[in-house]
């Protein structure tokens, strides 16, 4: 079975750079691909159309599979040489400071929003809630609580008028902390 895949080694390679890879990347890919197809394929028939032909596309598969695992491998992982090490710490305790100023006032904002919701009627909390924590929809809501739609709709519309008018300084802290981490970074 190896010897008739060998056969079309040229091929497979132009196979495997057709992934964006180079030269070595593709011979190592075949490379994997040919171990793997030995180890899991027991049948040879499996990979072939006929007594002659292979699958090429069984082929095309298994190494696609074998690029795309290893390409996730490498991208949970950070490269960074010796002498870069140093600067990416600086550039990070710098930023670091921004992204407490960005954290703060996001919470400042959070905590605004719940205070306000906690001061109101009960009924306007709870369908809050119901919507923005438990991300249920409106229809959704009204369709299990037979309120109607509407009621919801109004209800929702004024909760939300009520906190753009009583948090805007907060959002505006929030907006221009969140625009210099974005800087930052």
């Amino acid at each position: 079975m190896i010897d008739r895949l060998a056969e079309k080694h040229e091929a497979w390679v132009h196979m495997a750079m057709s992934f964006g890879v180079t030269q070595e990347s593709a011979n190592e890919i075949v490379q994997e691909m040919y171990i793997r197809v030995t180890k899991y394929v027991d049948d040879p028939e499996r990979i072939m159309y006929n007594e002659k032909e292979l699958n090429n596309y069984y082929i095309y598969v298994t190494m696609r599979n074998l690029f795309l695992s290893n390409f996730h491998k490498g991208k949970k992982r950070n490269h960074y040489s010796t002498e870069d090490i140093n600067d990416e710490l600086i550039n990070f305790s710098n930023v670091s400071d921004v992204s407490d100023e960005y954290e703060d006032s996001f919470d400042a904002l959070i905590n605004k929003i719940e205070d306000m919701v906690d001061s109101w009627y009960w009924y306007d909390k709870k369908l809050w809630n119901i919507h923005f924590k438990n991300k249920m929809s409106m229809r959704r809501i009204s369709r299990e609580t037979r309120i109607s739609l509407s009621s919801i709709f109004n209800t929702l519309s004024n909760g939300k008028k009520k906190i753009r008018e009583n948090s805007k300084e907060e959002y505006e802290k929030y907006k221009q902390s969140k625009d210099e981490t974005d800087g930052a970074w």
